[in-house]
């Protein structure tokens, strides 16, 4: 019988314990060179693998011509082996260029609006008539209307008391648009005075 050094079991005989598995005899150091013989042999040839398949992987990466500046292979290497970072050839990756950014002009401010009537000046002048209102019905209604024409953009707006005036009626009050030198001038502007709303609206020559 043999006593197992490690547990204290007893075995019928053998190389290892049948409880705990631990050697029942000391290796002899032929049997040991040949362990670590097996032992350097199988890292050599595991060793020999990895460099065959790295070699592999950088032939593939060198054929694609990847853009790339470095490729960097990382795999399970035994102990003490040091990868090299393996450069790959190909074009540099260019930057993207940003075109400078344009900033849009501010619109023009717009002109003025006129708020306020106007009186007529010229002794002797062409004009369009807006409205003909009878000073029975007072004079806010010429200048209801006369605001109206000014909301619209018509130049130039007033109001005419016709007494005053030789060729217009007397007893209206006469909203005009517009101080003209000739009939055809103030005839040009008719459409714009028919499109603000003043459909009657007509060119006529007022004279002091």
């Amino acid at each position: 019988m043999t006593e197992c050094p490690r547990c204290g079991a007893r075995d019928a005989g053998g190389e290892y314990c049948l409880t705990c598995g631990s050697p029942l005899r000391a290796r002899t150091r032929s049997e040991r060179f040949e362990e670590r013989l097996a032992g350097n042999y199988l890292w050599t040839a595991l060793a020999v693998l990895v460099l065959a398949a790295l070699g592999a992987l950088v032939a593939i990466a060198a054929s694609r011509g990847d853009s790339t500046d470095e490729t960097v292979v990382a795999t399970s290497l035994p102990d003490r082996t040091t990868l090299r970072t393996v450069p790959v050839l190909g074009t540099p990756t260019e930057r993207p260029t940003t075109a400078p950014a344009t900033t849009a002009a501010p619109p023009p401010p717009a002109g003025p609006t006129a708020t306020t009537l106007s009186d007529w000046t010229l002794r002797d002048g062409y004009t369009l008539v807006l409205a003909s209102v009878p000073k029975d019905s007072g004079r806010a209604t010429a200048v209801q209307i006369a605001k109206r024409a000014l909301a619209q953009g018509l130049p130039s707006v007033g109001i005419l008391d016709s007494k005053d005036f030789a060729g217009l009626h007397p007893g209206y009050l006469v909203v005009f648009s517009g101080v003209y030198s000739s009939d055809p001038q103030a005839s040009r502007h008719l459409s714009e005075a028919k499109a603000a709303g003043f459909s009657a609206a007509y060119a006529r020559q007022v004279t002091r």
